[in-house]
């Protein structure tokens, strides 16, 4: 744990709140890259050569395709108690993106002069979710990135998830796929999952869209297949940041950076505020409630990067979260409405002392796949838009063609292209 001042520290905060680069970067991309281009040359036979290496032994090319009944026993064997409330989230998550579509519509604006202009917003038509395995189930990451297709129409959407070594993917993953009426689901995982369903295989079709987080190989594997296929982001480690006045619960803070933290032992935590009672207030319940989880290990080690900084001022450490731009923020101040327009960079902004980022990584309703490592400065959350593509619609008749046709040749002449100019005065002058 880092604990600073801003008053006496603040370089070594700034230091202290950038982004962390894995040192393996370059060995981990040509890592992915190799795989990739494997997937590519051999498809199907690699995937289960790849599956065989890091996953499950019994991996080939005839059973990387989960069988339905399977997903169908999931469903059924579910808890009673837990399938309601993967039915509640999966309704939640439904009625945000349902909104949120209803304002990415195809539209048209007609002018005076014999023109008309628009966007044709029209979903994909294949989608690939990512859904990680490891050490923790995530069936909210099913939920969280496949109802948001689904919202947008898409038609054809696969699932991919790493096996664990016996062949199985995780039960409650398929329990979500099946709530979902996803058929296609596949227990590959890694960079060879991203590389099949961006190229496909004789199994597994090639999708027009990835989404869903992955470890570092899986950012690696998206990062190089981007432009052959649309990615949803490059999400990493998971993030919290909290900016908290005088007023606000020590408990909650605290719960909310090990709940945050508690993902892996990269995940980060931070909290900013202006009372050095309540830091050390923190400090306390952190080392308190940190006794009383299961994860240890990874709070152990999650728990040496956390930072914990006093500001000279709530407006300062706005400008700090702003410097990191957090994947999730959360506000628990007095009047956090008053403080929200003053925030410029988050993944999401959680409003109060009692609105949990576990609230919106489960149950509220917008995605929780979210930009990380300062990339919400310029990215935005996984939705309903990252399975649209618009595309713009002209249509001008003579006269309209003909009143700019001398404009439209003097921008091409000025750049160099006859062509183009030839091509607008020939409409002009026959």
């Amino acid at each position: 744990m880092q604990v600073f001042s801003t008053e006496t520290q603040i370089e070594s905060v700034r230091a202290a709140i950038r982004p962390v680069n894995d040192e393996n970067t370059a060995q981990i991309e040509s890592s992915a890259r190799s795989i990739i281009d494997t997937v590519r040359q051999h498809g199907d036979d690699a995937v289960a050569e790849y599956t065989r290496k890091f996953d499950w032994t019994g991996a080939s090319p005839t059973n990387l395709k989960v069988e339905s009944d399977m997903i169908r026993a999931a469903r059924a064997g579910l808890d009673r108690e837990l399938g309601k409330v993967f039915s509640k989230c999966g309704k939640n998550i439904r009625d945000f993106h349902n909104s949120e579509r209803r304002h990415l519509q195809t539209w048209s604006l007609s002018g005076t002069d014999g023109s008309s202009l628009g966007q044709i917003v029209r979903p994909v038509a294949s989608a690939g979710i990512y859904t990680p395995g490891g050490k923790a189930a995530y069936p909210s990451t099913v939920l969280m990135a496949a109802i948001p297709a689904i919202v947008a129409g898409v038609k054809n959407i696969v699932l991919c998830s790493p096996p664990d070594s016996s062949g199985s993917i995780s039960p409650l993953v398929a329990a979500a796929a099946a709530d979902l009426n996803i058929n296609e689901v596949f227990r590959i995982g890694g960079a060879q999952a991203i590389a099949a369903l961006a190229y496909g295989t004789k199994s597994l079709p090639k999708v027009d869209v990835i989404a869903g987080p992955g470890n570092s190989y899986v950012n690696a594997a998206k990062r190089i297949v981007s432009g052959d296929v649309g990615i949803d982001m490059l999400a990493g480690p998971s993030e919290v940041c909290i900016i908290a006045d005088g007023g606000a619960n020590a408990a909650f803070a605290a719960a909310d950076l090990l709940a945050q933290t508690e993902h892996g032992p990269d995940n980060r935590g931070f909290l900013f505020s202006p009372s050095k009672k309540f830091v050390d207030d923190v400090i306390t319940e952190l080392e308190r409630q940190r006794e009383q989880l299961s994860r240890q290990d990874i709070l152990a080690k999650s728990g040496e990067s956390l930072v914990l900084v006093v500001t000279e001022s709530l407006e300062e450490a706005i400008e700090l979260s702003n410097l990191l731009a957090p994947e999730h923020l959360e506000l628990q101040v007095r009047e956090p409405l008053s403080v929200l327009p003053l925030i410029e960079n988050a993944g999401a902004i959680l409003l109060g002392d009692y609105t949990s980022a576990p609230i919106g990584d489960y149950f509220a309703g917008p995605s929780h796949t979210l930009p990380t490592a300062g990339a919400a400065r310029f990215s935005s959350p996984l939705s309903v838009s990252t399975f649209l593509k618009r595309t713009s619609v002209l249509y001008f008749n003579e006269e309209a063609a003909l009143a700019c046709a001398d404009d439209v040749a003097l921008m091409a002449e000025a750049e160099g292209f006859d062509g183009h100019a030839a091509a607008a005065r020939v409409r002009k002058n026959g």
